[in-house]
């Protein structure tokens, strides 16, 4: 056998090679920010406002809730900053959860000591088509004031993987 039927013989069995046949059929994405200051609720959902872009349509800006349109895996983004406290404000952190239907799938605590902090988590979840994630405000310091918005300063976003 020569090497050029060892090729069409090889190519017969591997299948199609056009990558652009592998590309998924859904096209899910998001990204949402805080339009201004946030100051969140404890057992509340922290809501992001300014929706830059929902290819798919599966946040919701008015509950800051995203609503799984296909089953996949989904791959997800918090980033959240508190602005310096004045030292008057006693105990300043805050801890966000990350919710799959209600129930923990992640968590970002921050601790300001003083100081301005921007952090961020990330989460990878499978998901059955209208599975819901969200973001709630488990607990705060009592000096607690504001998560910062504007700017790009605090955001959620997530999309889907395959």
């Amino acid at each position: 056998m020569c090497i050029n039927e060892k090729i069409t013989l090889l190519e017969s069995k591997a299948g199609p090679t056009n990558l652009s046949q592998n590309k998924p059929t859904h096209q899910i994405s998001f990204m949402a920010t805080a339009s201004r200051d946030i100051k969140p609720i404890v057992g509340g959902t922290l809501i992001f406002d300014q929706v830059l872009t929902n290819k798919g349509g599966a946040y919701n800006r008015n509950t800051g809730i995203f609503t799984a349109p296909v089953s996949g895996s989904y791959f997800f983004v918090v980033t959240v900053s508190i602005p310096t406290p004045s030292p008057a404000n006693g105990q300043d952190y805050v801890r966000i959860d990350i919710m799959k239907n209600g129930k923990l799938s992640g968590y970002l605590f921050i601790g300001t000591q003083g100081i301005w902090i921007k952090r961020s988590e990330n989460t990878l979840l499978e998901l059955s088509k209208g599975d819901k994630v969200n973001l709630h405000v488990r607990t705060t310091g009592s000096g607690f004031q504001r998560i910062a918005g504007g700017s790009y300063h605090s955001h959620f976003s997530g999309f889907l993987i395959n």
